[in-house]
């Protein structure tokens, strides 16, 4: 599914296209959509994705999970004592997914690292919680293999901007080959200047807040 497809070039550019020019046109779409994309760092429409990631070892030991603030009852004398007990736990592991935001996860599976170990399916809020950007896992261990099917991305359909800056960028490729210009360069003794292909740097700095930073 593309964002925007011939139909939007022709209504913009007010053009016919021979079925040649119709091919080149879904060529183009398609690279410049994977172009901004690979720019923002993430699909800009809404598929369904299946990652698996393995869990990585962690150096904590445990957090504890009372308060650094301890309540008192008003008649104890001691209400200045710090307590005598915490109680510790492991913070769950972050997995982080390739695709973002993450609209609705399907599915998560998790498998041990032993060979005899069976593939148990996690229950959303008991074993993991969804983030825009990955889930947290719960009593995973280093190694453990976490599946996770999922859809993500931006809403693409219902971010004008988008759309635009695509049929602006794929109107200058096209106005590189449709028949008119091709006339009028057969026609100049000299030879005429052709568009600016790709996105203009400008366009690209107007969705920046879009983008996706991310070491990986």
């Amino acid at each position: 599914m593309a964002l925007v497809t011939k139909a939007d070039v022709k209504t913009y550019m007010d053009i016919t296209l021979s079925p040649l020019q119709e091919d080149s046109a879904d060529l183009i779409l398609a690279g410049l959509q994977s172009e901004m994309e690979t720019y923002l760092g993430r699909p800009v429409e809404v598929n369904t994705y299946t990652d698996e990631v393995h869990v990585m070892g962690s150096d904590h030991v445990g957090v504890p999970m009372s308060s650094f603030f301890y309540n008192h009852d008003s008649s104890d004398s001691s209400s200045r004592a710090w307590p005598t007990i915490s109680t510790f736990t492991d913070p769950p592991e972050t997995v982080y997914l390739r695709n973002s935001p993450i609209v609705t996860v399907t599915s998560v599976t998790r498998r041990s690292a032993s060979a005899s170990a069976t593939t148990d399916a996690l229950v959303e809020y008991t074993n993991y919680l969804v983030r825009r950007y990955g889930i947290d896992v719960y009593g995973s261990l280093p190694n453990d293999k976490i599946t996770v099917t999922y859809t993500a991305g931006l809403a693409g359909g219902s971010i004008p901007m988008l759309k635009l800056l695509l049929l602006r960028a794929a109107a200058r490729e096209m106005q590189n080959m449709h028949d008119d210009v091709v006339g009028i360069k057969d026609l100049e003794p000299r030879e005429t200047a052709l568009a600016e292909i790709g996105f203009l740097e400008k366009e690209l700095m107007s969705i920046k807040r879009y983008r996706r930073i991310r070491a990986a």
